[in-house]
């Protein structure tokens, strides 16, 4: 997972913005990390709404799967709200079945 945010740190570093594609790829390796890496997922979600990049159903979806996998199912079930009300994206089968694996593994 570090080596997810080690890329937009160095895509930054040159000069770049990083968009939505790399921040789902290093939110991805948070959620894939041995351990859920769900607090770095979210922190990453969060930079990327502060630098104006808009999170999509793939990003979102990837932060979901970084709660699921650690079980966090509020947090989960509040991004899964915020895709219909903040973002206005209509969350596909994926991305409820992170949400309800997040609620079966509920801490």
């Amino acid at each position: 997972w570090k080596d997810g945010v080690r890329v937009l740190q160095d895509i930054e570093s040159e000069g770049y913005s990083p968009n939505a594609f790399h921040y789902s790829a290093a939110i991805s390796k948070c959620a894939k990390a041995r351990e859920s890496q769900w607090r770095a997922a979210l922190t990453l979600l969060k930079r990327m709404e502060n630098q104006g990049v808009l999170p999509n159903e793939v990003v979102l979806l990837a932060a979901i799967n970084a709660c699921a996998r650690a079980g966090r199912y509020v947090k989960a079930v509040q991004l899964l709200r915020a895709m219909e009300t903040r973002y206005d994206l209509d969350p596909g089968v994926k991305t409820y079945s992170a949400a309800i694996s997040a609620c079966e593994k509920g801490n």
